[in-house]
């Protein structure tokens, strides 16, 4: 900085312009920026007077560091991150002020506004919002929240079902293949869609599928790492390819920790069961070019049995509930700027945890006693890259690369009157490889700011392996990909025309080509209309998929020769039918297609509504083609699942095939002549779903006296959902029924206190669920929680937290059961935690 600024010696000011708009909107607004190259004090200035904020920077941190050209539409903060991209200088942004610090003075600033980093989920076009709204969950929201791992902020989410893939799953929830509690992963399942139809990402990469249903486990990253979450609930196929069906979940870390934390938490079910313990610590250093994060977490838990709960007398009293869990994991990121464009990022994610569970008959139920212990361990390896350089001109390259593994493996022990029956290991096998480049950058400048591109490709490779009872599968899957995405601004603050305060239209295309499908073409459209600086109006329109898993497509089918006199009428006793079912290597990818229409009101400082309604059709759903197989040859509905007088050397070359064989429960030999059918019940892209609801919150933090804040939200889901099995078959609810999300999730919240202490308070609702398995319909009641947190600051860096989860130990409602092997209770919707009491200490140095 020029020396003839001696004002700048301690601090500097500029005194901010009135406008008529609020604090809050301003802080939004962009600003059109044609910067030279120079000294950043020069540069700095020019940004902060454009605006009217104020600007305080020490001179001797700013002293000879100069700053890279800077072109373009950009708000203040992303104005100020761009010019300190690179330097040792972070900046804090409060009430249309900025101060600007040197690291070692502002480490404890720096974690704190870590979110104001330019990081955006939905989009490869920096500046770029998506036109779909995001739902953000910061580290204060979780501690708040008294939650210790990333599972319990997917299950407190309304958007996001209990159902998929997670812990406490219990036996016979639904679709065996869609509820499942495998590993102990916790994963999010938006919409309830399924949880590999929510793409999740660590720091904008995919990382390693757990188990067989290409999720990604979400408890594997240690929470106090986590800076905060994205979610985007809107089909996202055409930025970040398959799975991205129901939205995209973004787990960002801590870019910039300094200093060391250490974490105890000690907590258990007032009724019994679930002692868990946890342990942590998180060290980071930051120097002038880079930084180097790294957590470690661990935990275990004692299980939860059906004796512990009033709701699950049915059960043998040692069958678990919950199982017995333990869990390590390690994280290590880091960021090296190693030129003066040039950047390199790495995230290292490693996790080990092991899971054991029992369930039983009663001896006062059968006459022997029937047992089965599950035992799982799940091994998670997965590293990162990525290497960022500025070609100038406003143009970036970003080259990233992944490589990741997972190992489930475990056993299953059957026991018959207390000896042991059968024997099944099970071993699980994913690796996950990729590489990608892509560039962003202007193309032109319009009136209302740059019309900017990205495109890139990639390739993505995941090999399955799996031993299981009675099959073993070794399949691999490459896709090559590219994409293109492209914004379009047409009208900006700047232009100050009436009624088109922000206009701007993106669009985006994706090509997919699979080693084992038909290539695959998705698009997405998007627009934002500011008509004033307080109101955001955005309407999204896309194509997504999913690819089927390779569990589901190559685990083998079975096949099994039946009475025909079941499945039609006027058969002889020796007529017989052949019948196969279970997965289909012939599988294709499921398809849907999203729109969403949104509003964000933002009329003061602090203060914002968001509305969003959305619709899903997903077609191609993979399914068993028929829920009921009785009658089947009578029914028209079903013509193409049946062969009649099939060719012997078909039904040889379907038995041969098979995993087992030729299953014969007819009693009669098996005879070629007298099959009368082939009924082809595999799965198959058949079924058809549509989803709709609307999406509403409220947000709004104000300031008491000092560090005083007062903050109040609130958010909440309406969700329809209905299936069609197959093309002609009635429609069938989905949604409100047992095993499915709710009609209505919501979840509101108040937090009070400052830098010392917080007290916090939520409420969590969940509608009525009907249970239709029976002829007569019965009503599972609503379901409303509290929740209260407290945290207090003793000393110097010290906190005592205690959180009282259910505190008035609402139970589950519970359900008829067909078997004593069976959960009680609806696990996809209920927990058996019931009232938790956690006690958390945290020193940080």
């Amino acid at each position: 900085m020029r020396n003839s600024r001696p004002a700048l010696a301690l601090l500097t000011g500029i005194a901010a312009c009135a406008v008529p708009t609020s604090a809050y909107a301003q802080e939004a607004e962009s600003y059109n920026f044609d910067l030279p190259a120079q000294d950043l004090g020069d540069a700095l200035l020019s940004v902060a007077a454009k605006a009217g904020w104020e600007l305080y920077a020490p001179a001797e941190d700013l002293a000879g560091v100069s700053s890279p050209q800077l072109r373009g539409n950009y708000t203040v903060k992303q104005a100020i991150e761009r010019l300190l991209r690179g330097t040792n200088l972070v900046a804090r942004f409060d009430d249309r002020a900025v101060i600007i610090r040197g690291r070692s003075i502002a480490a404890t600033a720096s974690e704190q506004q870590s979110s104001d980093a330019i990081v955006v989920t939905g989009t490869r076009i920096e500046g770029a919002p998506p036109a779909a709204p995001v739902i953000r969950i910061s580290s204060e929201d979780i501690r708040n929240a008294g939650q210790s791992d990333l599972g319990e902020v997917a299950r407190s989410l309304p958007q996001s079902f209990g159902g998929g893939q997670n812990p406490g799953i219990g036996n016979s929830q639904g679709a065996p293949n869609e509820n499942a509690n495998v590993n102990g992963a916790s994963t999010f399942n938006l919409r309830g869609i399924g949880s590999n139809a929510t793409l999740t990402l660590l720091n904008g990469n995919r990382f390693a599928y757990t188990g067989a249903s290409s999720v990604m486990d979400v408890s594997s990253i240690p929470v106090a790492a986590v800076e905060r979450i994205e979610i985007i609930p809107d089909g996202a196929s055409a930025i970040y390819g398959a799975d991205a069906v129901a939205g995209v979940v973004n787990i960002l870390l801590k870019r910039d920790f300094e200093g060391v934390a250490a974490m105890a938490r000690l907590g258990a079910s007032t009724e019994g069961g679930n002692v868990q313990q946890q342990y942590g610590i998180l060290g980071g250093k930051t120097w002038s070019s880079g930084n180097l994060l790294a957590a470690y977490d661990y935990s275990r838990s004692s299980a939860i049995l059906a004796g512990d709960r009033s709701y699950a007398i049915a059960n043998n009293p040692e069958t678990t509930l919950v199982p017995k869990t333990w869990r390590h994991s390690i994280l290590i990121s880091g960021h090296q700027t190693i030129g003066p464009d040039i950047s390199l990022a790495v995230d290292l994610l490693y996790k080990k945890s092991r899971i054991h569970s029992v369930t039983g008959y009663d001896l006062v139920l059968a006459p022997e006693a029937i047992g089965l212990e599950n035992v799982s361990s799940s091994e998670i390896f997965g590293i990162a890259s990525s290497l960022t350089a500025e070609l100038g001109d406003d143009w970036r390259l970003k080259a990233s690369g992944f490589f990741g593994t997972d190992r489930t493996g475990g056993y299953s022990d059957l026991y018959l009157g207390g000896a042991l029956a059968i024997h099944n290991d099970k071993d699980v096998f994913n690796r996950n490889l990729a590489l990608e480049a892509g560039v962003e950058g202007p193309l032109a400048e319009l009136p209302a700011g740059a019309l900017s591109v990205a495109f890139g490709a990639g390739v993505r490779r995941h090999d399955f392996f799996a031993t299981l009872p009675f099959n073993d599968i070794d399949r691999r899957r490459d896709n090559l990909f590219a994409y293109g995405e492209l914004l379009v601004p047409l009208a900006s603050p700047a232009q100050a025309i009436g009624g088109l305060h922000r206009l701007s239209l993106t669009g985006a295309l994706r090509f997919e080509d699979y080693s084992d499908s038909a290539s695959i073409v998705t698009p997405k459209l998007g627009i934002i209309w500011e008509p004033v600086a307080i109101l955001r109006l955005g309407a999204s329109w896309g194509r997504s998929f999913k690819m089927p898993t390779l569990y589901q497509q190559y685990g083998g089918y079975y096949s099994a020769l039946a009475r025909a006199a079941r499945y039609g009428t006027g058969y002889p006793a020796s007529a017989t039918v052949l019948i196969a079912s279970g997965p289909d290597s012939r599988l294709g990818p499921e398809r849907s297609e999203n729109l969403t229409l949104s509003a964000q009101l933002t009329p003061a400082r602090g203060l914002e509504f968001t509305a969003a309604w959305f619709g899903i059709d997903y077609s191609d759903r993979v399914a068993a083609p028929a829920a009921s197989l009785v009658g089947v040859l009578d029914n028209p509905l079903y013509a193409d699942l049946v062969t009649l007088d099939p060719d012997p050397a078909g039904l040889t070359a379907t038995i041969n095939g098979s995993v087992l064989g030729l299953e014969n429960s007819t009693g009669l030999p098996y005879d070629p002549a007298n099959v009368v059918a082939f009924i082809d019940s595999r799965t198959r892209n058949v079924a058809r779903q549509r989803f709709s609801g609307l999406d509403l919150s409220i947000r709004y933090r104000i300031t008491i006296g000092g560090d005083r804040e007062l903050s109040l939200s609130a958010t909440g889901t309406f969700l329809k959902s209905r299936q069609q099995l197959i093309s002609g078959a009635p429609w069938t609810r989905l949604a409100a029924t047992l095993f499915h999300p709710p009609h209505f999730r919501g979840r509101a919240g108040l937090t009070y206190g400052g830098d010392r202490y917080s007290f916090s308070a939520f409420v969590n609702h969940m509608s009525a669920l009907d249970d239709d398995r029976q002829t007569v319909t019965s009503r599972i009641s609503a379901y409303t929680t509290v929740d209260l947190t407290a945290r207090v600051q003793i000393g110097q860096g010290f906190d005592v937290s205690i959180a009282a989860l259910n505190l008035f130990d609402r139970k589950p409602t519970a359900i008829l059961t067909a078997s004593p092997f069976d959960t009680p209770f609806d696990t996809t919707n209920y927990s058996a935690v019931g009232r938790f009491v956690g006690l958390t200490l945290r020193q940080k140095w």
